[in-house]
């Protein structure tokens, strides 16, 4: 024998439930998006900038549902965020345990090429910076092989520097999503409480 219950509007309630969390969803994923917009933007205005290839590099993507992120596509981005080195140990050691973990997953990697390779790219900056060349009379970076050999020279000292003690961070995408954050949390509590 066996008995049946019927429920009037159950089907019609579970329609609402499955309608209001799809709501919910959408307008949480509308907050995710403007949260990584806005954290983008503000590591863009952080990112310390030479050839403006660092702030170029940082972009905020849709990752699916309910997720957002902020990407930063130059090979070097991590070690300018959280230095290298005696830098990076004493930064690192101060951020909180998901980001440790994510700062030493580029613990040891390195971005290939020459060491020659390493002191070209240096030697661009440091012409782009004039460090070490002799200046004309009218206040420009001289030419000369001179200019151009004091100029190498350097290059070769930073470089040398570099390998020995590493960089200082110049943390750009931490500090945005340290501040950006909260505000994110308060939109969606505030979502969630409608």
């Amino acid at each position: 024998m066996a008995i049946n219950i019927k429920f009037d509007g159950i089907d019609a309630a579970i329609k609402n439930v499955q309608r209001s969390v799809s709501s919910y969803e959408k307008e949480i994923q509308k907050e995710l998006d403007a949260w990584a917009l806005e954290t983008a933007a503000l590591a863009k205005q952080l990112a310390p900038v030479n050839e403006g290839q660092l702030r170029g590099a940082i972009n905020a993507e849709k990752s699916g549902k309910l997720k957002a992120s902020v990407t930063v596509n130059v090979n070097y981005a991590a070690y300018i965020e959280f230095g290298t080195k005696k830098y990076a140990a004493s930064y690192v050691a101060n951020l909180p345990p998901d980001w440790k973990t994510f700062a030493a997953s580029f613990k040891g990697q390195a971005n290939g090429g020459s060491f020659n390779d390493f002191v070209q790219n240096i030697m661009r900056w440091v012409q782009l910076k004039g460090i070490g060349g002799n200046k004309t009379k009218s206040g420009n970076i001289s030419q000369s092989k001179d200019s151009l050999d004091a100029m190498q020279q350097a290059a070769y000292a930073i470089a040398l520097n570099i390998i020995q003690n590493g960089i200082k961070p110049q943390p750009y995408l931490y500090p945005a999503f340290v501040k950006t954050k909260p505000e994110l949390i308060k939109n969606i509590k505030a979502v969630l409480e409608r």
